[in-house]
């Protein structure tokens, strides 16, 4: 009786230091349609040397990697991923950049660090992203005289573009 809550008991402390040290990055996300994204991902000095990954999934353990900074993926050639990584360590965060997504690429994606080993978790944070078709103003507020013109930048997905020299 006593072997196995003494392994319970070093499989709870073998955790411990990676449940205390943590990664950090942005809420969840809205992004237009045909738009690109960066996420920041910042972790702990301890972990500037260590692996770092950008993965896709509703649960961590089961995500699928997407880039890590051991291969990293430069700017997207057409017909190649749309995923990029950049690591910092001396500031201590790795940055991805997703570009021209889609409605399909809604979902949960998870920033981590790997720590290795049989007995320790990876370090992770989770946030969902959700690729919506429509519009959106850059400034919401603008000001002007009487009688000048005013300029207002509108963005919008892919879904409401059309071919200006065909018709209606």
């Amino acid at each position: 009786m006593m072997t196995p809550l003494l392994f319970f008991a070093f499989l709870l402390l073998s955790r411990l230091p990676g449940s205390l040290c943590r990664v950090t990055t942005v809420g969840d996300l809205r992004v237009l349609e045909g738009r690109s994204v960066m996420i920041p991902c910042h972790y702990g000095p301890q972990y500037a040397s260590y692996v770092k990954y950008w993965c896709r999934g509703s649960v961590k353990d089961l995500c699928t990697s997407l880039v890590r900074s051991d291969a990293p993926r430069g700017p997207a050639a057409a017909g190649e991923d749309k995923v990029a990584m950049f690591d910092d360590p001396v500031q201590q965060v790795f940055t991805v950049t997703m570009t021209e997504l889609q409605k399909e690429d809604s979902g949960w994606y998870w920033c981590g660090v790997e720590v290795g080993g049989v007995w320790s978790a990876d370090v992770t944070a989770s946030l969902h992203i959700n690729v919506i078709q429509g519009m959106s103003v850059v400034n919401s507020m603008v000001s002007g005289e009487e009688g000048t013109s005013v300029t207002v930048q509108c963005l919008y997905s892919q879904g409401y573009r059309y071919d200006l020299t065909s018709p209606l």
